[in-house]
């Protein structure tokens, strides 16, 4: 009787206990219009636009060291693996291509982003 008990308590937390490779992320998770707010060296805030299939566009306001505000337009390619990590690489800001690491939660609403590019720091939070 004891031994049924702790199959069935190992049963029941192994049920609950969520698992990256249950989350089934693919890069169709991120589609639609996403706002996102983020910073570094500089502030940004703007949308963006993912079409599902690896492409997005979008639009930023930032206030970089001129403390003026600067309106840019941005598109790139971004990949999402099984584990609802990826990579998204942009261009159009001032400096040229800027590759990050996203991080999206396995319903597809949110993300986190972390710039990658040696030198360079930044963060950005975005939601549907």
């Amino acid at each position: 009787m004891l031994a049924g008990a702790v199959g069935g308590l190992i049963l029941a937390c192994a049920s609950i206990s969520p698992t990256y490779a249950a989350a089934g992320c693919a890069v169709d998770k991120l589609q639609g219009a996403y706002v996102f707010d983020g910073q570094g060296t500089n502030v940004h805030y703007g949308v963006f636009n993912f079409d599902g299939s690896g492409r997005f566009s979008g639009k930023q306001t930032s206030i970089r060291q001129t403390n003026s505000p600067v309106r840019e337009t941005l598109q790139g390619t971004y990949t999402i693996n099984a584990d609802c990590t990826g990579a998204l690489i942009m261009d159009g800001q001032p400096g040229g291509t800027a590759h990050w690491d996203i991080f999206v939660t396995s319903d597809g609403k949110k993300g986190r982003m972390i710039r990658t590019d040696a030198g360079i720091h930044g963060v950005r939070t975005f939601e549907q």
